[in-house]
């Protein structure tokens, strides 16, 4: 066997060793580690098939640490699978309890506004929340023959990627505008059809891609839980996380008693981040948390024109509601 394989088998071994101990040991102040842990399924599949080769050329303990390594890594999927499995409802929900929420990044260079601006309507949500949100952008979705079905708006403009804003078909009660350490967000309180109301929080912390950024990043998605806890009523939390499920601040909010939508229906695999002609999503960076006071009954994803983020569109019901 060629020594440049083995050296190679080698090297994904430890490379996958050293991130899922990091992803163990709660490390979250690695940029370059951030990058790894975010895609450490695909590990997974790439050792696997390290694995079989190393059965096939007889070299037994390089394909035994292969396989040690995919046992790791599914353990570290299966962990939160689990846990969010078994608060999938078992009842379902009067469609007039039903509430719908989404989300997209849109991209603050988005060259196709126009149709970007289709896509999200198309959604038929209850309240479109928007990151990367420009007055480009804005317009487009003014101009859309359909947006006066939206006729409750809130939005922040900001450099760059910090724009923020949600359109709502029901009146907001209470808006406000927070700083969560250095990136804006949106908490509105919605008044449902039926007189309830459902908290819904915008956010869009700092990526974990250099050292500043990353420095930002755990103290943003603590803020986003301490924002998300101060309050029993309903609550959804949705946006560009920027974090992956295996990311330690993440999974912080998972112990804090917050719910992945796409983990509870069990898309754990499925990714929204990079979208383009030529890519498939490897990695989902967008996600919608919910506390125990709401049920979430789907979940999916959608296309939105000219973004390098899928959209997403959670369809929930307060607990109240559930009808078996």
């Amino acid at each position: 066997m060629m020594w440049w394989l083995s050296a190679a088998g080698w090297t994904c071994v430890a490379i996958t060793q050293v991130v899922v101990l990091s992803i163990a040991l709660n490390v979250s102040r690695s940029a370059v580690l951030a990058v790894f842990q975010a895609v450490i399924p695909h590990a997974a599949v790439i050792n696997f098939v390290f694995g079989l080769f190393f059965v096939a050329t007889g070299d037994v303990t390089l394909a035994v640490a292969c396989l040690i390594q995919v046992v790791w890594v599914v353990c570290i999927i299966a962990r939160p699978l689990i846990r969010h499995r078994r608060d999938r409802p078992t009842a379902s929900a009067d469609g007039k309890a039903t509430f719908l929420v989404a989300h997209a990044n849109v991209l603050y260079l988005n060259p196709s506004p126009t149709q970007a601006a289709r896509d999200l309507l198309a959604s038929d949500a209850d309240i479109i929340a928007l990151t990367e949100l420009t007055s480009d952008i804005h317009e487009a979705l003014l101009g859309h023959e359909h947006a006066a079905r939206w006729p409750h708006r809130h939005v922040v403009f900001g450099p760059g990627t910090d724009g923020i804003g949600v359109w709502s078909k029901h009146s907001f009660t209470h808006v406000e505008e927070r700083r969560l350490v250095s990136k804006a967000a949106l908490l509105t309180q919605v008044q449902t059809d039926d007189e309830r109301h459902i908290h819904v929080l915008v956010v869009h912390p700092m990526p974990p891609m250099n050292r500043v950024k990353t420095r930002d990043w755990a103290p943003s998605l603590h803020a986003i839980g301490d924002v998300a806890m101060s309050t029993n009523a309903p609550m959804i939390v949705i946006g560009d996380f920027n974090t992956a499920f295996w990311h330690a601040p993440l999974r912080r909010l998972f112990h804090r008693g917050l719910r992945s939508a796409h983990l509870i229906h069990g898309k754990f695999l499925s990714a929204t981040f990079p979208v383009g002609r030529w890519r498939r999503p490897v990695v989902r960076l967008d996600h919608a948390l919910v506390n125990d006071t709401l049920a979430v009954h789907a979940v999916r994803d959608f296309t939105v024109t000219g973004s390098d983020h899928l959209g997403i569109v959670v369809t929930v019901s307060t607990r109240a509601h559930a009808t078996n």
